[in-house]
């Protein structure tokens, strides 16, 4: 890889994700408007993310590891207010009462002061070995909403004032050790995969949560082996269409054996994570019978989060998500380093979190096929090699982007349009937002020097008439002044800014994960 470095790709600073928020603002405070809220929009947007870096003397290591922060506006009357609070999780109340850091996270170790033998056996208890910082997103069902994160924990907040409520623990429930923290909404239920382990070893569970939230009648409706014994991939996000629901098993995976060990030395949990030099494989399971398609798909390997969309066109499966050559973003996060890069960032360090938004399609009920893909405006391939179909994606845009979003009326059916946020690829200090049309390739972008912003939220306008008849909403932070946040606001047909409500904070604001929309008829 190039070690030169252009004249601008040092200057995006990936370290306002770990900004210090050291005082909430628990009692909502005014935000100054510039332009006009539009008169529809009533509800509350809240964001979830890392927030508190550092405990007394104890600071973490990896972006991913701070205690969760919820940021919230409210929007009623054509007025916005601001407020935050740190989600209330039995670690971090355990670590308030200590004054230090007292569990394991991601790229933390737990504290030395506890000898080998008992951190092995916390290995064996969920609820000793993990943590509960719900830090990645906010997510609502049946009217119940929970902060997310990829552990066995689902810790229901009160949106009105941020309170925590309940704590779920899904491996008491449902045998999960880990969970998506991007559940899939659909007509008959939300879904959401983790990782059990069977008799046989590690297998990817599929769980559906009732429509009504009633948690207590969740039920594992399939299950898929994992390929790798004592290694099950990571995954963070999953696909569902009307008819199918598709597991990605990327190269990246825990190594069981290696987390007990990392454990036991006191290591992270990074550390148990394998980068597996092999395709990524792709699971088909038919929601009619739950039960897995035979036909085994692969493609090259890649590193993914988030899937923007999946829908079924013609006898084809075709998912749009961003992928990464590989996972070396996620070793770039540990704080240390984001802090350092800052304003000399290398050439390779800043090409870790450049993704490529990639469109794969997958041929179904291919037997006697010569022809596997029929779909017509696509560039993608796929053939047969030996027993298995390799597939081979298209690019839909030159432009890096992340946390995709769609209209959620398109979601599991085909779409035109999807929205994204990432580091401006011409370099300098900014961000940007990007509306990209898939079937003409058309890009159309927001960006604004020191703009940083979370995930974007589509809105509809009431009654739309189009697939982007509606506004994008994202919380964004000024690179320069930390304790600046706005809440901006962007038509999301012509990518122009409508409105943006301003405030500033009593503490350090860092940048926010992913959003959360409860219209004012939710609330």
């Amino acid at each position: 890889m190039s070690t030169s470095v252009d004249s601008n790709c040092g200057k995006y600073d990936f370290s306002v994700l770990c900004r210090h928020c050291d005082q909430e603002s628990s009692e909502p405070i005014p935000c100054q408007l510039t332009g006009t809220l539009p008169e529809w929009l009533k509800g509350q947007l809240i964001y979830n993310g890392p927030g508190l870096a550092k405990v007394g003397q104890n600071e973490y290591r990896h972006a991913f590891d701070s205690s969760a922060l919820l940021q919230k506006f409210e929007i009623s009357d054509g007025k916005v207010m601001y407020s935050n609070r740190f989600v209330r999780s039995k670690t971090f109340e355990q670590n308030q009462a200590a004054g230090a850091i007292t569990r394991a996270e991601f790229g933390t170790p737990a504290p030395a002061s506890k000898g080998m033998f008992s951190r092995f056996l916390d290995a064996m208890d969920p609820e000793k070995m993990f943590s509960d910082n719900a830090l990645v997103s906010v997510i609502g069902i049946g009217g119940q909403h929970f902060a997310m994160c990829e552990t066995p924990f689902m810790i229901q907040v009160n949106p009105d004032n941020l309170d925590t409520k309940e704590r779920i623990n899904v491996n008491k429930r449902y045998g999960l050790m880990t969970q998506s923290p991007h559940p899939i909404l659909a007509s008959d239920g939300v879904y959401t995969v983790g990782q059990g382990v069977g008799v046989t070893g590690p297998k990817y569970s599929i769980l559906r949560f009732p429509l009504d939230g009633n948690l207590k009648q969740g039920k594992i409706v399939a299950t898929v082996p994992a390929r790798w014994r004592l290694s099950p991939a990571y995954m963070h996000s999953m696909a569902m269409t009307e008819n199918y629901a598709i597991l990605i098993e990327q190269p990246l995976a825990v190594s069981l054996s290696e987390l007990l060990s990392d454990i036991v030395s006191n290591a992270p949990f990074i550390d148990g994570l394998k980068w597996h030099n092999d395709p990524v494989l792709i699971h088909i399971i038919d929601r009619k019978t739950w039960k897995q398609v035979k036909t085994r798909y692969i493609t090259d390997p890649f590193f993914f989060m988030h899937v923007a969309n999946a829908y079924e066109e013609g006898e084809h499966i075709v998912i749009d998500m961003p992928t990464y050559k590989n996972s070396s973003m996620l070793h770039n996060m540990f704080i240390k380093t984001l802090r350092e890069q800052r304003g000399r960032n290398t050439q390779e360090y800043v090409d870790s979190f450049r993704s490529t938004m990639h469109r794969f399609v997958i041929p179904l009920n291919t037997k006697g096929k010569e022809k596997l893909i029929t779909l017509p405006g696509t560039s993608c391939t796929a053939s047969w090699s030996a027993q298995e179909i390799v597939l081979q994606s298209e690019k839909l845009t030159h432009i890096p982007i992340e946390n995709p979003c769609i209209n959620p009326t398109k979601r599991a059916t085909k779409h035109q349009y999807l929205w994204g946020m990432g580091p401006n690829p011409d370099g300098g200090d900014s961000g940007l937002v990007l509306k990209l049309d898939t079937f003409s390739g058309e890009n159309k972008i927001f960006t604004e020097d020191k703009l940083y912003c979370g995930a974007p939220e589509f809105v509809a306008k009431p009654d739309a008439a189009n697939e982007d008849d509606g506004i994008l909403l994202l919380q964004c932070i000024d690179s320069q002044h930390e304790k600046k946040t706005y809440l901006l606001v962007l038509d999301a047909a012509n990518m122009t800014e409508i409105c943006r409500a301003s405030v500033n904070t009593p503490s350090a604001v860092p940048m926010p994960l992913h959003g959360h929309y409860i219209p004012a008829s939710e609330e």
